[in-house]
């Protein structure tokens, strides 16, 4: 479990827009590669739904970023083998190891229905969007692929009422794919993206502590990639001192 706790917090840290160190980068990605299954190194089989290179322990209820805690095993296994392998694409792009694992998950994914069809039954509507955001890191230049899943997530939306992470997950995807493939979908959401931007979140516990700030960020990278709110960018979060609840600083400030 340390490895994807790594990738989790090391995604909290790369949304906030942190730095990470060289050091820290090498010791991220030398704990991830070791995590690495030594067994089978290609999946096997017409359709590979299972990870291969990354497989959760047994007996361990995982939580996603948005704290989301799968019930199936296709959406358990392919969240935590896709969360580590996506930060090793972003952290260790060119290592010999990361690429033959990022090809390899790229050809299974191919043989998923979550992965490649029209597919909103279930966890896999879910895993699809946990798909689309490794696409986005893994083969940003596959802009059919990409586009497959954000219209498998609007074709299937709105088919039952969801929990509230499968519309922020997706949100969190808008504010790290390809520009021009964000920005329609952006705009589709622009009015509810507005109020959540400047709205407060409640920090009362230890989880809200974790995920707001996150969230928050979330917002502002998403939103800063417009024009218009392009001031955005570098804006922090802070906590208000009568109420403890966590917004975004979007105090206006006087141009220099």
């Amino acid at each position: 479990m340390s490895a994807y706790r790594t990738a989790i917090e090391t995604n909290y840290r790369m949304i906030k827009g942190e730095s990470i160190a060289e050091n820290e980068r090498e010791a991220i990605v030398g704990e991830l590669l070791g995590a690495a299954e030594a067994g089978p190194a290609m999946p096997t089989g017409s359709r590979a739904m299972y990870p291969v290179f990354f497989i959760p322990p047994e007996g361990v209820k995982l939580q996603s970023l948005m704290a989301q805690i799968p019930k199936t095993r296709i959406l358990a296994g392919n969240m935590y083998e896709l969360e580590i392998l996506r930060v090793l694409c972003l952290l260790a792009p060119e290592d010999p190891r990361v690429v033959f694992m990022r090809d390899a998950t790229l050809e299974r994914l191919r043989s998923t229905c979550f992965g490649w069809e029209d597919d909103g039954v279930g966890e896999c509507f879910d895993a699809s969007l946990v798909v689309l955001r490794f696409l986005c890191a893994a083969a940003p230049g596959d802009r059919e692929w990409i586009k497959s899943r954000i219209e498998n997530y609007n074709r299937h939306v709105g088919e039952r009422k969801r929990p509230w992470f499968s519309l922020w997950y997706f949100w969190l995807c808008l504010s790290e794919m390809p520009l021009e493939l964000a920005l329609p979908e952006i705009e589709g959401h622009r009015e509810e993206l507005e109020k959540k931007l400047r709205r407060s979140y409640v920090m009362n516990s230890e989880q809200d502590r974790a995920l707001h700030p996150m969230l928050i960020c979330m917002l502002r990278n998403l939103m800063s990639r417009l024009p218009e709110y392009a001031w955005l960018k570098g804006r922090q979060v802070v906590i208000g001192p009568g109420d403890g609840r966590a917004r975004l600083d979007m105090e206006e400030r006087p141009a220099a």
